[in-house]
């Protein structure tokens, strides 16, 4: 099996909306465990997400996960999902849907480097990169 490299994002309590968010933006299949799956769970925390996973037909892979109640998902600056399209029209679709509802930081235009590429923060506070080549 190839190496994988993907992003995991621990979003508190919005893992599930989070996730089903961006199945209806890049389609996909979902999976979810929470944490009722495991022993001992508090029952506060029963319906969370402990695990889930999107992947799309394009070959992406976003995992997220929920905080047990009372903890504080984490905070930082400090990572940006990004993602390159295969072709114009399914980047200006993935663009279109993903930065709707978002704090836009740089709009999805010409780069210098020959490329579209915009970038946001979606609402569920994950920064994204968006390209349409390298």
């Amino acid at each position: 099996m190839a190496a994988q490299l993907n992003p995991y994002l621990m979003l508190g309590d919005t893992a599930r909306p989070a996730l089903e968010f961006y199945r209806g933006v890049l389609g996909g299949e979902l999976t979810f465990r929470t944490y009722a799956d495991m022993p001992g769970t508090p029952p506060e925390s029963a319906d969370r997400i402990l695990h889930g996973s999107l992947v799309t037909t394009h070959g992406l892979v976003i995992m997220a996960a929920d905080s047990p109640e009372g903890v504080d998902a984490p905070r930082g600056q400090n990572i940006a999902v990004s993602i390159n399209g295969p072709d114009a029209d399914t980047t200006q679709a993935w663009w279109d849907g993903l930065s709707d509802g978002a704090t836009v930081e740089a709009p999805f235009t010409m780069a210098p480097w020959g490329h579209r590429f915009g970038m946001f923060i979606d609402r569920f506070g994950i920064r994204w990169m968006v390209s349409d080549g390298e």
